[in-house]
C-alpha cells in the first residue's frame, strides 16, 4: 500500500545521499522508528534503513564513498553503516523462520527476499512497519500501520503467535513501546503476549536489563508527551502480563504481605510500586527494590527489621543476574542497605553528619531514597530528613567531606612527630570533628586537635 506524504517528514541529507547511491540498482527505504516517530511528531533516535539488496551488494555499492561499513550480522543481512555525524543500521528484506519452543532470536532458517510485505511480516509490530521511500517522499504501509499509529494501538506485525514465538524480547519491547509511546495494546497482542511471556526466559540477560531499563526511564524518552506515569504504566504492564514473577520473581514475594496500618498505607508490595512510581530517575531500580528482603525477613524472623539487610543481598542476586555494572549494583545495593538510617529520628547529630561522610559518594541519591520511602509509606514526608539537613548544613559551612578536602595532611603530621602508622587513623578522626566543630576546619587548629588526639590515645596506650 503506497501512500502520498501529506505533512512530509524532516530527512537527513547524509540519509538522502546515501538513499541516491543505491540508485538506480534498488530504493532505500527508512523504516521502524526512525518513521513511525517522525509520524507520530517525537524527537527519533535511530536511523534504521532497508532495501532489497543483500548486505554483500551494499558493501559493494558504497565502496569508496562518504559511508564506511561494518559487519554486525551478515547471516541476517545487517551492517552498519557511518558517515561523519550519522549512523545507520541497515538490513536487507528477508524472511525469517524460527524454532517454536524458544523465545531465543536465532532463526534457523534465513531467506533474503525482495519482497517489502514478507519483510514487513517478520518485524516485530505494525507501527514499525511502515517504510519511506526516502528520495520519493512516500510511505509504504504493507500491514496497515498507519491506521494504528492513527489509533495509538501496537498491534503485531503478523499473528501475534508467530510474532512473539519468534523472539521473547518482542514481549518486552511491546511493554517498553507502550510505556513510551502512551499507545494501546490491541487485544489479541495482548493475550498473545500474556501467553508466551515464559520466552524472555530465553533471552541473554543484558538484553532483558536493557529493556527493563528503558521501561523503567519511559517517562523521560519522549518528554515532548509530557507523560509523568509512562514508567509506572510500563511496570504496571509488566505485572500483568506475568513478567514480574518471571524476572523479578523475589519482588513478587512481597504481594499481599501486609504491614502496620499505623505507619502504612500500602501493603509491601505496593509500598514498593509507590516508591517506584515518584522517585526521580536516577533511583528507579533502587526504589523498586528497596524493601525487597521484607518477606523474607518475616519468614525468617518473624519480623521485618532485618530487611535492609536480606533485602541488600537479594537485591545483589538480581542485579548480578541481569548483568549489571559493578558499579551500578554496588551503588543500589548500598543504598537499600543504609536506607533505614535514622528511620526513628533520633540519631545523635555527630552520628549522622558521619554517615554523611561515610556515604558522600551516594548521599544524594541516598537521601532521595530515604525521602521517596517515607513518601511512598504515608503519603506525605512526616518529618525532616536529618542526613539532608546534616548535609547541606555541612556543605554551607564549607566543610570537607573527604581526608582530601582537610585543611591538614599527612606531611603536617609526619611534621609533628606522628608516625607514619597512625597517620590515616588521626585524619579520619579530624575529619569526623571537624563536621561538628567547623573551627577545626582551619590549619592552625586542625593541627592543634591532632596533637591533642596523638597525645591522648599514646598515653592510654
Amino acid at each position: 500500500m503506497e501512500v502520498d506524504l501529506s505533512s512530509g517528514l524532516f530527512i537527513p541529507n547524509a540519509l538522502k545521499r546515501l538513499a541516491r547511491l543505491f540508485q538506480p540498482k534498488a530504493t532505500l527505504y527508512a523504516v521502524g522508528g526512525f518513521v513511525r516517530d517522525g509520524l507520530l511528531d517525537l524527537e527519533r533516535y535511530d536511523v534504521d534503513v532497508a532495501s532489497a539488496l543483500e548486505a554483500e551488494e551494499v558493501k559493494q555499492l558504497l565502496a569508496g564513498s562518504e559511508f564506511s561499513v561494518a559487519d554486525h550480522n551478515m547471516r541476517m543481512g545487517t551492517l552498519h553503516i557511518r558517515a561523519e555525524g550519522f549512523v545507520a543500521e541497515y538490513t536487507a528484506f528477508r524472511q525469517d523462520s524460527y524454532d517454536r519452543r524458544s523465545g531465543k532470536h536465532d532463526p534457523i532458517d534465513v531467506r533474503f527476499t525482495s519482497d517489502m510485505r514478507e519483510d514487513a511480516l517478520r518485524r516485530d509490530f505494525s507501527c514499525n512497519s511502515v517504510y519511506l521511500d526516502i528520495l520519493a517522499d512516500k510511505l509504504y504501509d504493507p500491514v496497515g500501520g498507519l491506521e494504528d499509529l492513527k489509533n495509538h494501538i501496537l498491534r503485531a506485525s503478523d499473528s501475534p503467535e508467530k510474532v512473539f514465538e519468534a523472539d521473547g524480547l518482542r514481549i518486552l519491547r511491546l511493554v517498553r513501546f507502550a510505556a513510551e509511546l502512551g499507545f494501546d495494546i490491541d487485544p489479541d497482542t495482548e493475550r498473545a503476549a500474556r501467553l508466551n511471556a515464559y520466552r524472555v526466559k530465553d533471552i541473554a540477560a543484558e538484553r532483558v536489563r536493557d529493556e527493563l531499563d528503558s521501561i523503567f526511564l519511559a517517562d523521560v524518552r519522549h518528554p515532548e508527551l509530557k507523560d509523568s506515569k509512562a514508567h509506572l504504566r510500563g511496570f504496571r504492564l509488566l505485572d500483568s502480563l506475568g513478567l514480574v514473577d518471571i524476572l523479578l520473581p523475589e519482588l513478587a514475594t512481597l504481594r499481599g504481605l501486609q504491614q502496620p496500618k499505623k505507619w502504612h498505607l500500602y501493603d509491601a508490595f505496593e509500598h514498593s510500586v509507590k516508591a517506584f512510581e515518584i522517585s526521580p530517575p536516577a533511583i528507579r531500580w533502587a526504589a523498586l527494590l528497596h524493601d525487597v528482603g521484607k518477606a523474607r525477613s518475616v519468614e525468617l524472623t518473624g519480623y521485618m527489621r532485618s530487611h535492609d539487610v536480606l533485602g541488600e543481598q537479594m537485591a545483589r542476586d538480581i542485579l548480578n543476574r541481569l548483568r549489571f555494572k559493578n558499579a551500578d549494583k554496588d551503588k543500589i545495593c548500598k543504598m537499600i542497605l543504609r536506607h533505614m538510617f535514622d528511620k526513628n529520628g533520633d540519631t545523635p547529630m555527630p552520628q549522622v553528619k558521619a554517615f554523611v561522610i561515610d556515604n558522600v559518594g551516594i548521599v544524594d541519591d541516598l537521601i532521595l531514597l530515604m525521602e521517596t520511602d517515607a513518601i511512598a509509606t504515608a503519603g506525605v514526608l512526616t518529618r525532616p530528613n536529618r542526613v539532608r539537613e546534616a548535609y547541606e548544613s555541612m556543605r554551607e559551612a564549607g566543610l570537607p567531606f573527604s581526608i582530601g578536602q582537610l585543611k591538614v595532611d599527612g606531611n603536617d603530621l609526619l611534621a609533628l612527630g606522628v608516625p607514619q602508622r597512625r597517620i590515616g587513623e588521626l585524619l579520619k578522626d579530624l575529619l569526623y570533628a571537624t563536621a561538628t566543630d567547623p573551627a577545626l576546619n582551619d590549619k592552625q587548629n586542625a593541627l592543634e586537635h591532632v596533637k591533642k588526639r596523638a597525645f591522648e590515645t599514646e598515653a592510654a596506650e
